[in-house]
């Protein structure tokens, strides 16, 4: 009997020996493993929540940059828009009102033969030529223009009668010694006029 209790206590201090140097030390090695883990598990966490937060800054940084750009695209769109709209409203109103305007007053022969009498008055009184050639638009009758003008202006002019020129309205008066064209043309007198009132045209039109 007592050879068999001596038995189970060694059984029993070699199990407790096992235990102390094998199981509690992997045990305690198993915990620190888990510790470490779980340390490690949630270093990964925060790291790829930083990571998460850097996207979403990034993106929306992205964004706003994207969003600004597309409102400045716009604004800049809208602009030039507005400003070929003002430019298409000034060719058709403006531009066709003063083509409209000069092709209906100066193919007159009365308009043609004051425009040329007032030229040749003011070149006589600067004392710059006394030898003219005046034209006029070839849809005007030379003689309706010559039966207008006084005898003193026909008689001044080098062919004793005014010419055809090449363009629409208006007259051209030549100074022959000097080799200069007066030009009271139909285009001339476009841009003469378009120069003086288109200023005040587009501040009436689009002065907001």
């Amino acid at each position: 009997m007592e050879n068999l209790e001596t038995g189970k206590d060694k059984i029993k201090k070699i199990c407790d020996i096992l235990k102390d140097e094998t199981l509690l030390p992997a045990k305690e090695e198993a915990q620190k493993i888990i510790e470490v883990a779980g340390q490690e598990a949630h270093q990964i966490i925060r790291d790829a929540e930083a990571k998460a937060e850097e996207t979403l800054n990034n993106a929306k940084a992205k964004m706003e940059k994207e969003k600004e750009l597309f409102q400045s695209s716009m604004k800049q769109a809208c602009r030039q828009g507005i400003e070929a709209l003002k430019q298409d409203i000034e060719n058709k109103l403006f531009n066709g009102e003063l083509n409209e305007w000069l092709k209906n007053n100066t193919a007159d022969p009365k308009v043609g033969a004051k425009l040329i009498a007032v030229l040749v008055d003011a070149v006589e009184k600067e004392g710059v030529s006394a030898d003219f050639s005046a034209q006029i638009p070839a849809q005007i009758p030379a003689d309706k223009v010559n039966a207008i003008l006084v005898k003193e202006i026909i008689d001044k002019l080098s062919e004793k009668s005014v010419t055809v020129g090449d363009f629409f309205g208006g007259v051209k008066l030549k100074l022959l010694d000097r080799k200069l064209t007066l030009d009271l043309s139909d285009d001339a007198l476009k841009e003469l006029l378009g120069s003086y009132i288109r200023k005040d045209f587009r501040e009436l039109l689009f002065q907001s």
